[in-house]
């Protein structure tokens, strides 16, 4: 199954390794569940993001796409933090064991962090990157398409399925759902702003860069 993923921190991956090593343990959980948590929002928006903007010149896009990291970053934050609680391990671990299913490693050997995507999804992106590598234009009313939908699918695997494990009530599952709309509609416009109106050179660093994220 082809799969989205970033290569986390010593950081992340130390949290994530040493949930997985104490998870049948007495020690509590909970505090390693958090930590794994907080960062992998962190990360993945600086993966995908934060990173991608570095790249590019100063400019009222790179403006738009570090404004839409922040908010999506905090906005998650708020959340995680109103739903994370003390819990008993035998809750913990179900979002440990999430955390270990989210843990890949890439045909290199290295440790990735990432959700599956369907394989038509990740060959489209793929085509196009190499159309743009190959110094063609692209449709990038298309291109768009593909970008909502890989937001739509890592906010269901990194929000909606992370959250199942946390045991919550229906005032906070409600909390949930309606962070998570927010945060793919904060995705869906900026993919609209930004996509159609790369430059050539954004387009290209784009492609060379989120290239490396796909592994198939």
């Amino acid at each position: 199954m082809p799969y989205f993923g970033f290569i986390p921190s010593e950081k992340l991956l130390s949290t994530i390794q040493s949930g997985i090593e104490k998870k049948n343990t007495n020690e509590p959980l909970y505090p390693i569940r958090d930590q794994a948590a907080l960062l992998i929002n962190d990360e993945i928006l600086d993966a995908i993001l934060v990173e991608l903007v570095c790249r590019f010149p100063l400019s009222e896009k790179r403006e738009t796409a570090e404004k839409l990291a922040g908010y999506i970053k905090s906005t998650v934050a708020v959340l995680l933090k109103q739903l994370l609680s003390k819990v008993p391990n035998d809750v913990a671990k179900q979002s440990i064991e999430f955390s270990e299913k989210s843990l890949f490693k890439d045909p290199e050997g290295n440790y990735r962090v990432g959700a599956p995507l369907k394989p038509e999804l990740v060959a489209n992106f793929k085509n196009l990157f190499a159309e743009v590598k190959s110094g063609n234009e692209v449709n990038r009313t298309l291109l768009t398409e593909q970008y909502k939908q890989l937001g739509e699918a890592l906010v269901r695997h990194f929000m909606n399925d992370f959250n199942k494990t946390l045991d919550l009530g229906m005032i906070k599952r409600k909390a949930s759902d309606i962070a998570s709309s927010a945060v793919i509609k904060a995705i869906h416009m900026a993919a609209d702003k930004l996509i159609p109106n790369f430059t050539k050179e954004e387009m290209l660093a784009a492609a060379e860069y989120h290239d490396t994220l796909f592994i198939e």
